[in-house]
């Protein structure tokens, strides 16, 4: 469940694209115009905007959000505006790079993507980059980390359905899974074919026999050696293609619990669960923390910032 809020009478994006025009002119650029057409309009609304803009005006609407705005807030826009897939290219691409690398956005992007969704962020990774994230990722990682990072992002999963679940291959897999885990043999390439290849339904019912079959779940099992970074993205890929608005909620915690929030994996997180299921993740959040995310975002930012996330969380007040 998405929680963005898009008005009923939603202006053409000839409109937009003019009242965004006259954002960026005179004296000083007027954030509350910006926030109050592209924090409510959808994905398909704000791609016809921008090529409304470029038509009209022969400049690219993200290069003028570039020149006109700064820090978070402009971080925040410029991630927003893109198309998600266009995003998760960029995401993907800051991931693999020496001074902001990170495995675990990685994992993020492969595991709650749907499949072709994923696969058309790889096409526009390549697009852009003129090379291919399964290079890059395999380049910038080594030893057991590319083991599973590599068949993490070359996937194209079935999708898939619980009604197409194959119950006594769920059970098989369960115990092969809790063979190796228990044997601490994480590298094993039958489990890690098992979490890169299978549906997600098929790994939800496998991960279920699992629980039931042995007492707990599989991350109970692998927390004794969770200090390992391995071991801490086998985790994360597990509950990510689980229970995704559990991942994203804990995110979510530990950047504004932060000393100096996470304001990066803050605007993440926002931007790109806003159109999918921000709602899920808000409710998850208020149960952990026992107070509304945007409350807690409010206290946490300020000004243009705190306006942009606020307004993508579907609240324009906090």
């Amino acid at each position: 469940m998405a929680s963005l809020k898009i008005p009923a009478n939603v202006p053409l994006p000839e409109e937009d694209s003019e009242q965004l025009h006259k954002a960026f002119k005179g004296w000083g650029t007027n954030e509350g115009m910006i926030i109050s057409i592209l924090a409510h309009r959808n994905a398909t609304q704000r791609s016809f905007i921008r090529a409304v803009y470029a038509a009209n005006y022969n400049k690219d609407l993200l290069n003028e959000l570039d020149k006109e705005l700064s820090g978070d807030f402009e971080r925040a826009v410029m991630l927003w505006t893109l198309e998600p897939t266009e995003r998760d290219a960029y995401l993907a691409k800051e991931s693999t790079k020496i001074f902001t690398k990170n495995n675990w956005v990685l994992v993020e992007i492969a595991c709650t993507r749907p499949s072709l969704e994923f696969f058309k962020a790889k096409q526009a990774y390549q697009a852009r980059y003129k090379t291919s994230l399964e290079e890059d990722v395999a380049y910038h990682t080594s030893g057991d980390i590319r083991k599973l990072l590599v068949p993490l992002v070359s996937t194209f999963r079935y999708d898939g359905n619980a009604d197409e679940v194959n119950v006594k291959l769920a059970r098989s897999e369960a115990k092969i899974l809790h063979k190796k885990i228990t044997d601490k043999a994480y590298t094993d390439e039958d489990l890690i074919r098992i979490l890169t290849t299978r549906s997600k339904a098929q790994i939800g019912a496998t991960l279920n026999h699992f629980k039931d079959n042995f007492g707990s779940s599989i991350n109970k099992y692998l927390k004794e050696d969770s200090e390992d970074e391995y071991v801490q993205l086998l985790k994360t890929a597990i509950k990510c293609l689980t229970y995704p608005e559990k991942y994203f909620e804990k995110v979510l915690r530990r950047a504004i619990n932060k000393v100096g929030t996470d304001e990066w994996a803050l605007t993440r997180v926002v931007t790109t669960r806003a159109e999918v299921d921000m709602e899920r993740i808000k409710e998850e959040y208020l149960r952990r923390n026992s107070v509304p995310l945007d409350r807690a975002i409010a206290n946490d930012t300020s000004g243009d910032y705190k306006d942009m996330l606020l307004a993508l969380l579907g609240h324009d007040h906090a």
